[in-house]
């Protein structure tokens, strides 16, 4: 991670706390609070909390963006993500070197982040704001804010089947995949942006990257927490991610709960609680992108995650993680997300689901009814149909700390099955690993279509069920003769 001086955690806390409550990530377009023609560029947020506090933690993002549309010819893997990963850093480096320089004679703390070519000023000043707008190469100056782990409740449990698939795995056929064809993920890796996993709970210990046998685990590569909420041994102190990562892979004996059993897992901690702050994203987001060990040191884009589940949302229309998902993306990771629980509204999608190159899930319980908090569409930037496709996502038993189990509700709960999913499907075909676009086009022919047409679309394609219910046979029956070509 690119550097800067140290934060105070108290003074940044402080402010955390005011601006968690606005609930979103939607930026405020009210006319700027500064007199100067690059006010324009500075969210009044920011302008409000400097007048309050004398100081505020804001964002500089710049206007330069690279160029990673080459990436997806480039077949070799770990070639492929460290062109990304060094077209991001020159970008960023090119971009904040100077203003960076001018920071570090204020003497001020900052974090600067390549991946969304940003900035994180912690207590800046006024003087530091009009600085920073005044610089042709700044873009805007935001304000901190916090996305959320999409909002669940605890729920009633549905007996598992005499074999102990739980109803969700066999409502989405993925325990014929794993009996009949045998296809349980092995080869695959998946990864979750949440609030951290136990790592050794029985349904998980098992699929740890970094587990070595024996009882020896090497962290490094495998876990990352910018929060410093467990430091550098993987924890859970919500249950959130712990959950999201058991419907991806879990097996415990009688306990089926995971989609691809057999995949490999790897894990950020976004989330320090059930807020996630921007700066924690954005970090999680890079180590995605190229891990690193537990020191952030010495980052490896050829030990990238196939697919990264992200059960978190902020507010619809949002731009602010779309450089994160391009560079995912480019780098051939397939970004899946929680559609949000702002439903039943039309045009209640959040973000980053909301994107057009995000897939996204909505849930429906046990009847195939769309759960009435599963978020709709359209979205807010328009161009496709929201949720892309719907998974179970009502009274959903996965596992959770303490080595237990436990039964929650939300489109969090449905979006791993989508991405252990893509681990079924890239284990059934390894030439789709990072093409992107085959993958999305066989998970979308594969949903079973729902007549739902109360926010707009059709039966094939509509903004409730999306593409219809998630069917993981079909999409990997239909993996086996998917294009090979990126």
């Amino acid at each position: 991670m690119s550097g800067g001086s140290s934060a105070h955690s108290g003074r940044r806390l402080a402010v955390a706390s005011v601006l968690v409550l606005t609930m979103g990530l939607l930026i405020a377009s009210a006319p700027s609070a500064f007199p100067s023609t690059a006010s324009s560029k500075v969210d009044p947020r920011v302008a409000a909390q400097i007048r309050t506090h004398g100081s505020a933690d804001f964002w500089v993002l710049f206007q330069k963006k690279a160029n990673l549309a080459p990436a997806k010819a480039i077949k070799n893997w770990a070639a492929r993500g460290w062109y990304v990963v060094s077209r991001l850093k020159g970008t960023a480096n090119a971009s904040q070197h100077s203003f960076r320089a001018y920071l570090d004679r204020a003497h001020a703390s900052y974090q600067a982040y390549w991946i969304v070519n940003g900035i994180h000023v912690l207590g800046g000043s006024q003087r530091i704001v009009d600085a920073a707008a005044a610089r042709p190469e700044v873009r805007r100056i935001m304000a901190d804010n916090a996305a959320h782990v999409s909002k669940y409740t605890v729920g009633t449990r549905i007996p598992a089947s005499t074999d102990g698939f739980e109803w969700n795995i066999k409502n989405i056929l993925a325990n014929k995949v794993q009996k009949s064809l045998g296809i349980k993920g092995a080869g695959a890796v998946v990864a979750n942006i949440d609030t951290g996993v136990q790592y050794n709970h029985p349904a998980l210990v098992i699929q740890y990257r970094g587990n070595l046998g024996g009882g020896s685990f090497d962290h490094n590569y495998n876990w990352w927490d910018p929060s410093g909420v467990c430091g550098n041994t993987p924890c859970d102190n919500v249950g959130h991610g712990s959950h999201t990562m058991g419907t991806m892979v879990g097996k415990a004996g009688i306990n089926r709960i995971g989609v691809a059993p057999k995949a490999k897992w790897i894990a950020a901690k976004g989330c320090e609680s059930n807020s996630c702050s921007l700066s924690n994203l954005s970090s999680a987001g890079q180590f995605m992108l190229a891990p690193t060990n537990l020191n952030g040191q010495n980052p490896d884009a050829s030990k990238r995650p196939d697919v990264i589940n992200n059960s978190w949302s902020g507010g619809g229309g949002d731009n602010f993680y779309q450089a994160i998902v391009t560079a995912w993306v480019s780098a051939g990771i397939f970004p899946q997300f929680a559609n949000g629980n702002a439903g039943p509204s039309c045009g209640s999608s959040g973000s980053p689901g909301d994107y057009t190159n995000s897939y996204s899930a909505g849930a429906y319980d046990i009847n195939n009814t769309i759960a009435s908090f599963s978020s709709r569409g359209p979205s807010a930037f328009g161009g496709e149909i929201k949720p892309n496709l719907s998974a179970p996502g009502v009274n959903v038993r996965s596992s959770v700390p303490n080595n237990t189990y436990a039964v929650f509700s939300g489109t969090s709960m449905a979006s791993p099955h989508v991405a252990g999913t893509v681990a079924l499907i890239i284990s059934k075909n390894s030439a789709l690993r990072g093409n992107i676009g085959a993958i999305r086009t066989l998970l979308d022919n594969s949903g079973t279509d729902v007549n739902s047409l109360t926010c707009g679309g059709s039966l094939d394609d509509n903004n409730v069920f999306g593409e219809g219910r998630l069917n993981a046979l079909t999409a990997v029956q239909n993996a086996a003769l998917a294009g090979k070509q990126n």
